[in-house]
């Protein structure tokens, strides 16, 4: 678990998966967690089983690299998710990845929740973080370059950013 002022990430495990499949009652009876994640948080029963069968399969990416549901304290509830998609390669590079309720953006939570991640990979041997976006998706981009993110090039219709957290 990581917490910031505001906010509580919370890596995902098998327990909680099975409550994600049960149903948003089940997350609040055994968490007290109400789910406002959208598709951040509710995504298809096929996804959370293959994501339980990696945690099965690889428990040593527990909890690196794994989902966190990103948790705003004041009213315990989930607004969105943040992950490094894989363990970090030969070289300490990881890719991030983040998703948040539209009801929730413009109040600084993915820059706050991006900025923990970054401080938890740095303390896990993340040398090198990339993220992709959407070239027209301006609100992710603003987190990234908020995060001292910088534009490394563009594939398709994504742009790529990189940020250096440690020495290579």
């Amino acid at each position: 678990m990581i917490e910031t002022d505001r906010l509580i990430l919370i890596p995902v495990d098998c327990e909680m998966i099975d409550a994600l499949l049960d149903s948003n009652d089940a997350l609040l009876d055994k968490y007290g967690l109400i789910n406002r994640g959208d598709e951040f948080v509710n995504p298809s029963s096929d996804y959370l089983h293959k994501i339980k069968q990696r945690l099965i399969e690889h428990p040593e990416e527990y909890p690196l690299a794994v989902d966190h549901l990103i948790v705003l304290k004041s009213i315990k509830t989930v607004i969105g998710s943040i992950d490094f998609k894989y363990m970090p390669d030969e070289n300490g590079v990881s890719e991030v990845g983040y998703g948040m309720s539209p009801e929730y953006e413009g109040n600084g939570y993915m820059t706050e929740a991006l900025m923990a991640m970054i401080a938890f990979g740095r303390q896990n041997g993340i040398k090198r973080i990339v993220a992709d976006t959407l070239v027209d998706n301006f609100k992710s981009q603003n987190v990234l370059t908020r995060c001292g993110f910088s534009l490394t090039g563009k594939e398709g219709d994504k742009f790529w950013f990189s940020l250096k957290v440690l020495p290579l």
